[in-house]
């Protein structure tokens, strides 16, 4: 077996002692923290499969439970059925864009706390984070600057919740 070039990092959910079981894991934004354990949930929405695949290949790797969608609508039916942790959204995508999907989001009392990380090819860093997403990155990304940013997003979440 060859070693990975990756350290191995486990994310799990705040104030769940490691177990195999993760279905009564506390579900919502700001739950999510580095260590050992059950992974985070994260929601991958873009419309370029590549894109997706990738992602959610390097952050299952990292220990992070994922599910993705190739458009806003169906970024919506996941977030209504499964409340990720963390969003990391395409903006330009066919039926619903990310802007939509922004503006519902933090539109809704139950979603707004979801914290919503923008990748784009977009030059929109100022108006995606005055329309309500909580970050921004510019493709190309490579997936350990992403992890990097959705653990941030997701510590900075964290701590507003406990205040």
């Amino acid at each position: 077996m060859t070693a990975s070039p990756w350290p191995r990092v486990r994310l799990h959910l705040a104030g769940r002692k490691p177990s195999g079981d993760s279905s009564s894991a506390p579900k919502g934004a700001g739950a999510a923290r580095l260590d050992e354990g059950v992974g985070v949930s994260v929601l991958i929405v873009d419309d370029v499969e590549d894109t997706r695949e990738l992602y959610e290949r390097y952050f299952q790797f990292r220990g992070a439970r994922v599910t993705t969608a190739a458009d806003g609508e169906a970024a919506l039916l996941v977030v209504g059925s499964q409340r990720p942790d963390v969003i990391v959204l395409d903006l330009a995508m066919p039926r619903m864009t990310g802007w939509e999907v922004i503006q519902r989001l933090k539109g809704d009392a139950q979603t707004r706390v979801i914290p919503i990380v923008v990748l784009s090819g977009q030059d929109a860093r100022e108006s995606a984070l005055e329309a309500g997403a909580d970050s921004y990155l510019e493709k190309p990304c490579l997936p350990d600057e992403l992890l990097a940013e959705v653990l941030r997003v997701l510590g900075d979440a964290t701590r507003r919740s406990e205040h």
